[in-house]
């Protein structure tokens, strides 16, 4: 029998899912007859699409109410947090303790604490050389010759000298800048005051983008995509720490003005897309197979035999990209049109799993703890990368295999949405047991439904020369609408988490070093943990 949360589901998806058809009917209508997307925030009178939208909401009250609000915290490379208290990181007052086995530091704002002298000589960055790497594998083992004779603040306490002697007499001198020892106080200093707090020891690499998780906020269809140009983009520091917090938040935006390839041959077709990613954040992913690391997809029958991902004639549902591969590698998408001026839509994983977690707490239960799979078999490429007809047999594949077995709403250790992970047509055989089948499946199919809900739907304008940038881990994207009349082009690309945080982190030291002219050597801000470092580049 089916469970009563099952039978609420169905009703909802049954709403859902003719709404969705008559919009996409109208659509299509609408694209035929005159070869150009119509958009409703652009045409006077109701489209069918709002149209449906009223109608939905006076079906479902509750829908119709609580749809996550558009606003979001806007991505700027302005702090966002209050002003610090000027200067509260100088040394005010200092000496050696424990026969020079410790040091105690007290700062302008009155907290004290007690740092070990081995934990100062091997911390300075005099241990490391140009190449950022220690300049001597043997230090470790001297450490405990070192004791501290003389300490005292220099530069208006903004810098710290700290005197060392050996066993054997000798000494040296090394400075430490304060405000670098006052983000590090609290995880390796002894607090000896109630000025003085004690952060957790540090867990886990982290990133200077984990504070704004907290701050995000879902939209829907009446977005507005930041927009960047890519000649400034590819200049400014500033720029470039805008663009990557508009992937946390809203997690999409649109760039402007890379113009046209020199040719629209496969190896060349994404060249711009892919000089503007490596000035920006790096090389592109490279794909296990491709002799690119971009693929490229066209308008044309040829480009449609390679399956149904790249028959543009062929409608796709919402989804994420790399749903197939395990741990989803392709944390920023980049979307290049090459050739042709067309629109396309996103929507939100974040707004939809906030909606399903409000409304329907046990389907979201269901998608953010039942582990389901995605999976597939790529044959679209020669053992020389190239693409091939997947209806060819006398074209040699060069085949591998992909599996991913996950929720579709993956959380994070604060149970924030960290990940969505959706892709109807490369969903599996899921092994769902016998108890929970019936319940997975009628929250899926509920999900599956708000993912083409108009409501969550923002639709826009891509025009040839210009790139989409998504949060592959949030933002669902679509098939595009072509006109008839029009040729295309696109070529896509990937960049994985692990990178773009990185290359947030330097981003965020130049423009530290810049702010702050007192840190007069860049080398404090490397070679330490994030959650240190977030306390000096003031990112949360």
């Amino acid at each position: 029998s089916v469970s009563p949360l099952g039978i609420m589901l169905k009703e909802e998806t049954k709403v859902l899912m003719a709404s969705w058809k008559r919009a996409v009917m109208a659509r299509s209508a609408s694209t035929l007859a005159t070869g150009k997307h119509t958009f409703v925030a652009k045409v006077a009178n109701p489209s069918p699409v709002l149209t449906q939208q009223r109608h939905l909401q006076h079906v479902s009250a509750t829908a119709s109410t609580s749809v996550p609000s558009t606003s979001y915290p806007q991505p700027s490379s302005k702090k966002e947090t209050p002003e610090p208290v000027q200067g509260r990181h100088k040394v005010t007052n200092c000496k050696p303790v424990n026969a020079g086995r410790q040091v105690e530091i007290e700062f302008a704002d009155n907290s004290r604490y007690e740092f070990h002298a081995k934990w100062l000589k091997d911390s300075n960055p005099s241990t490391h050389g140009m190449d950022y790497y220690r300049t001597s594998a043997a230090d470790v083992w001297q450490l405990s010759d070192f004791t501290v004779s003389q300490v005292f603040p220099v530069g208006d306490g903004q810098k710290l000298q700290v005197v060392f002697e050996t066993e054997n007499g000798k000494s040296q001198t090394d400075i430490f800048q304060a405000e670098w020892l006052y983000a590090f106080a609290p995880f390796v200093g002894k607090a000896l005051n109630q000025s003085a707090r004690s952060e957790k020891a540090v867990n886990g690499t982290s990133s200077l983008l984990e504070g704004r998780y907290a701050r995000r906020k879902g939209w829907k269809s009446d977005l507005e995509m930041p927009t960047f140009k890519a000649d400034v983009l590819t200049e400014s520091v500033d720029e470039q720490i805008r663009f990557f917090e508009s992937l946390i938040c809203p997690g999409v935006c649109l760039i402007e003005g890379l113009g046209t390839p020199e040719s629209l041959e496969r190896e060349s077709a994404g060249k711009p897309m892919e000089a503007l990613a490596k000035k920006i954040v790096g090389k592109l992913n490279q794909h296990p197979v491709r002799s690119t690391n971009y693929g490229v997809m066209r308008k044309t029958a040829e480009s449609a035999k390679q399956g149904a991902d790249y028959d543009m004639s062929n409608p796709l549902s919402m989804h994420t990209d790399h749903s197939v591969y395990h741990g989803t590698p392709g944390f920023i998408q980049f979307l290049y049109q090459a050739e042709g001026s067309v629109s396309s839509k996103v929507c939100d994983g974040l707004a939809l799993s906030e909606y399903v977690k409000e409304h329907h707490p046990d389907a979201y239960k269901l998608l953010t703890e039942v582990q389901m799979t995605h999976s597939s078999r790529n044959t679209l490429y020669t053992p020389e990368g190239a693409p091939r007809s997947v209806y060819d047999k006398s074209t040699e594949p060069s085949p591998f295999e992909l599996v991913h077995t996950h929720p579709i709403i993956e959380l994070n250790a604060k149970g924030q949405m960290e990940k969505v992970v959706q892709s109807e047509t490369k969903r599996g055989v899921c092994a769902l047991s016998y108890d929970t089948y019936e319940e997975w499946m009628a929250a899926y199919s509920l999900w599956t439904q708000l993912c083409e809900d108009p409501r969550f739907i923002k639709h826009f304008d891509w025009p040839e020369g210009s790139c989409v940038v998504t949060n592959n881990y949030r933002t669902l994207h679509g098939r595009a609408t072509v006109p008839p009349e029009m040729s295309r082009t696109m070529a896509f690309g990937y960049v994985n988490k692990t990178i773009v945080e990185n290359r947030y982190r330097y981003l965020k030291q130049l423009q530290t070093g810049k702010d702050k002219p007192e840190i007069d050597d860049h080398r404090w801000l490397t070679r330490i943990p994030n959650q240190v470092l977030a306390k000096i580049v003031d990112s949360e």
